[in-house]
C-alpha cells in the first residue's frame, strides 16, 4: 500500500505500531491516517479516539478484515472518514485517500479562516462619523438575508473589514468567509481559484483542488475588486450566482454551493458596464444592496479616534504630541484608513523621544502643518492627547464636566463602551474619569 501511493505522488510514513503512529502524527502536519483494527500494542478504536481528539483535521480511513466490517462500521460512528477491507482494491484506495485528503485540506482552510475572522473580531470598526454609522446601520439590516451586497469605495477605506463585520452579523457566520482580490490573481489563474480543478486539468494540476466557491458553502464569499474580474470569468461566474452550480476546471460532474456574495470595488462599475469591460447582467446581479464607504477626508472626525485605535494596538506605543495630532487631523489620506493605521505604526517605529513629536511623521504629512495649527476639540479628547499633554479634557472638579460624564453614562445605561463613545473618548479614559469623579 506505502509502496504503491509514494508511486502516485503521496509522502507515506509506515508505522507498525499504535504508539509509533501517535509520535509521528505529533511530528509532522498529516492528513490522512490509514489505521488497522488491530495493533501489536492497542487496539485501532483507541488510537481513533486520540486521533478525534488530538487531531481533528486529520481524516482516518479504517482498514480491517471482512470478518470485522461491523467493527469498521462502529468506528466511523466515532469519527473515522471510511473503511476498507483487506486485500484493499488499489484504485479504491487511491479513491478513498484523495477523498480524504480533500476533506482534511478543507477542514484546515476553514479552520484559518475562522481563526481570521475570530481574530478580526478584536479589530472593531471604530467611527465618530454618522456617515459611516449609516453604512453599519444598512449592513445591519441586511445580514440576516441572502440578497448580495456591493460595497464601493476608494482603496485603503476599509471594505474588506466591512465585509467581514457584514458576515458576523448573519447566520452564515459559523461558516467561513472567504475572500479573493480578484485584482491579485492572474485572469489564467483566476477560473481555477474560485472553482478548483481537477487533477492533470492543466500542466502542473498534480490532485484535486476545491475552488474558493467550494469552500465557501454556506457561508460568504467576498470578492474584493470585482471590476478586475477578466471578462470571460464573469459569464462562468454569472452562471454561478444563478444557478448555484458550477463544474471545476476540468470536471464534468456538477457542484453545487451556497453561499453570500459580497463583492467591493474601488471603481465606478456603471462606467465600467458603459465602456463594455463589465457584463451588465452581473452588475445588476450583484448590485442587490449598495453601500458607498466615504473616504477618511470626508469624515476627519474619525481621524482622532483611529490614531488613538491604532497607537493603543502597539507594543510599547508613545502618545502623540498636540503639533503631531494637528498634523495627523490635517492631512488629506489619499491611501485612506490603510495610510492612517502605516502612518501611526511607522511614527511609533521611529520615534526616539518619549512622545511621538510632528518630525516622526512621514513626510508629505509634516509638509501640510504650515496651513493647521490648532488640533480638533475631538483629538484633545482622544487617549494619545490626554497621554501627551498630562491633562484631561475633563475636570474632575468642574460641576458642568461631570454632569456631562453623568448624562451619558445614563444614557448609555452605565455601559462605559457605550458612553465614552458618545463622549467621543476611549473606555480607558473614561474610567480613568470616572474614578477621579466619584462615580
Amino acid at each position: 500500500m506505502a509502496r504503491f501511493l509514494e508511486g502516485r505522488g503521496h509522502e507515506v510514513r509506515v508505522c507498525g505500531t499504535g504508539k509509533a503512529a501517535l509520535k509521528a502524527l505529533s511530528e509532522a502536519e498529516w492528513d490522512v491516517l490509514l489505521l488497522d483494527l488491530r495493533l501489536p500494542d492497542a487496539e485501532g478504536v483507541d488510537i481513533l479516539a486520540r486521533v478525534r481528539q488530538e487531531h481533528a483535521d486529520i481524516q482516518t480511513i479504517i482498514v480491517t478484515g471482512f470478518s470485522n466490517v461491523e467493527s469498521a462500521i462502529a468506528s466511523m460512528r466515532l469519527g473515522a472518514f471510511d473503511y476498507l477491507t483487506k486485500p484493499p482494491n488499489f484504485e479504491e484506495l487511491t479513491m478513498r485517500v484523495e477523498k480524504a485528503g480533500e476533506k482534511a485540506q478543507l477542514e484546515r482552510e476553514n479552520r484559518r479562516l475562522r481563526f481570521q475572522v475570530q481574530r478580526g473580531l478584536s479589530s472593531d470598526i471604530v467611527t465618530q462619523s454618522q456617515a459611516m454609522k449609516d453604512v453599519l446601520l444598512t449592513l445591519s439590516k441586511v445580514a440576516a438575508a441572502k440578497m448580495p451586497v456591493l460595497i464601493e469605495g476608494e482603496s485603503g477605506v476599509g471594505k474588506e473589514l466591512l465585509a467581514q463585520y457584514l458576515h458576523r452579523l448573519s447566520p452564515r457566520n459559523a461558516k467561513p468567509c472567504v475572500d479573493l482580490n480578484c485584482a491579485a490573481v492572474p485572469a489564467s489563474l483566476l477560473e481555477s481559484e474560485l472553482f478548483g480543478h481537477e487533477r492533470g486539468a492543466f500542466t502542473g494540476a498534480g490532485s484535486e483542488k476545491p475552488g474558493l466557491v467550494e469552500v465557501a458553502d454556506g457561508g460568504t464569499l467576498f470578492l474584493d475588486e470585482v471590476g478586475e474580474m477578466a471578462s470571460e470569468i464573469q459569464s462562468k461566474f454569472l452562471r454561478v450566482l444563478d444557478s448555484g452550480t458550477f463544474y471545476r476546471v476540468g470536471a464534468t460532474r456538477k457542484r453545487r454551493a451556497d453561499f453570500r456574495l459580497v463583492a467591493a470595488t474601488n471603481r465606478d462599475l456603471r462606467a465600467e458596464v458603459e465602456a463594455g469591460r463589465f457584463r451588465k447582467d452581473l452588475f445588476f446581479r450583484i448590485h442587490g444592496v449598495r453601500v458607498v464607504v466615504p473616504p477618511l477626508r470626508e469624515r476627519r472626525e474619525d481621524i482622532p479616534v483611529l490614531v488613538d485605535h491604532y497607537a493603543r494596538a502597539l507594543p510599547n506605543a508613545r502618545p502623540f504630541s498636540r503639533q503631531a495630532l494637528a498634523a495627523l487631523a490635517a492631512h488629506d489620506w489619499p491611501g485612506n484608513v490603510r495610510e492612517l493605521r502605516f502612518a501611526v505604526e511607522r511614527a511609533n517605529l521611529l520615534a526616539e523621544g518619549a512622545t511621538i513629536e510632528l518630525s516622526d511623521l512621514p513626510p508629505e504629512i509634516v509638509e501640510r502643518e504650515t496651513a493647521h495649527t490648532d488640533v480638533p476639540q475631538q483629538a484633545v479628547s482622544t487617549e494619545a492627547a490626554v497621554e501627551a499633554t498630562g491633562q484631561s479634557s475633563v475636570s474632575e472638579s468642574d460641576d458642568g464636566d461631570r454632569e456631562r460624564v453623568r448624562r451619558a453614562l445614563e444614557q448609555a445605561h452605565w455601559r462605559r463602551g457605550e458612553a465614552a463613545e458618545i463622549l467621543g473618548v476611549s473606555a480607558r479614559t473614561l474610567h480613568r474619569w470616572m474614578k477621579r469623579m466619584g462615580f
